[in-house]
């Protein structure tokens, strides 16, 4: 197993496997994808503005990406997760293929990987995109979006001392402890109306299924795919697994002003839009920098999730979700500092 990621002749992993915020473990790629050497020797010293660009277009996807809860919720009724995952995906899909041939030059040439890394990318993420959606549908946006994002770089990191042997830093540690102990003040107020335990367990198996995508998206770009194309095959992957799914589900809802919404929104917006704009803002700005605007992702999520649909949960649940994101905040805070030194 440890070599489907690896590879039959590495013994470590490609760029350096660390439990991090979620994300950011394939967005850390994009950023050395996007921030090589070349583009250093060309910008060396960004002006202000250019810097302030940067920043606003991170702050952007990150925006982006905590939408995605919130948008299924006011979507139709009648929608299922699978069927929003599976269009959000073929819509995604296509845009961020259409962003790349766009952007792209014809004559860019791509390195050759195995073909079971970029199934277990795709998968990952179908597992994701299906999982969270019925996270957000049984418990509400600020649960299942939080016990997601924090369960993902958790498990992230135990399947890298699995995998690749690597040794957790104590930073690492600590940020997983805490994590664990606002999860569990979540779980434990699950007796109220607000929590709901098959939420909370449909959250952890999203944080897994992105665990996945992000080991294996991290080996597509560290071996010099450019991310945009290796984000445009992945998510086309992923929407090929959930096709299928369409036929099986209610889709009336697709045809809606709704469901078109909701489709349009989540496919483009939540997927090409934000990755395009997280990585065009990566190239002038450091890790410290974007890890710590990415964060705004959980807290907009839970913001909107009670501004806009008036979820309530108790203290308790509360209390646990502001743990959580504090422990994502030491910890991205803490691997910034050793990528930089």
């Amino acid at each position: 197993m440890r070599a489907i990621f690896i590879g039959q002749n590495a013994i470590a992993p490609p760029v350096g496997i660390e439990p991090t915020t979620y994300g950011l473990e394939v967005r850390r790629s994009i950023h050395l994808s996007y921030g090589s050497n070349l583009l250093t020797q060309i910008y060396p010293h960004p002006n202000y503005r250019l810097s302030v660009r940067s920043r606003l277009l991170v702050l952007f996807a990150a925006f982006c990406f905590a939408t995605t809860g919130t948008s299924r919720a006011l979507g139709p009724d009648s929608a299922t997760s699978l069927g929003v995952a599976a269009v959000r995906f073929i819509v995604g899909a296509t845009a961020l293929f259409a962003i790349t041939a766009l952007i792209r030059k014809p004559h860019v040439t791509t390195a050759t990987l195995p073909l079971y890394i970029w199934i277990i990318a795709g998968f990952g993420q179908a597992m994701y995109g299906a999982t969270f959606f019925a996270a957000v549908h049984e418990t509400g946006v600020a649960v299942g979006t939080v016990v997601a994002l924090g369960s993902a770089p958790i498990l992230t990191g135990m399947l890298s001392v699995v995998l690749f042997r690597s040794r957790p830093s104590r930073s690492w540690m600590l940020a997983t402890s805490v994590a664990i102990g606002g999860m569990a003040l979540i779980v434990l107020s699950g007796s109220e109306a607000t929590v709901s335990i098959t939420g909370t367990i449909y959250a952890l198996g999203a944080g897994l299924g992105y665990a996945f995508f992000a080991l294996a998206s991290k080996r597509i770009v560290a071996s010099g795919v450019p991310s945009d194309i290796a984000m445009s095959r992945v998510f086309a992957l992923s929407a090929i697994m959930l096709a299928p799914t369409l036929f099986f589900v209610n889709t009336d809802w697709i045809f809606t002003q709704g469901g078109i919404s909701l489709t349009l929104w989540l496919g483009i917006v939540t997927v090409a839009l934000a990755y395009w704009a997280y990585a065009s803002g990566l190239i002038h700005l450091e890790p410290r920098e974007t890890t710590m605007i990415t964060l705004a992702e959980p807290v907009v999520a839970t913001i909107l999730g009670a501004v806009v649909l008036n979820e309530r949960p108790e203290v308790l649940a509360w209390l646990g979700i502001v743990i959580v994101i504090a422990a994502l905040a030491y910890e991205a805070r803490s691997t910034s500092s050793n990528m930089k030194h």
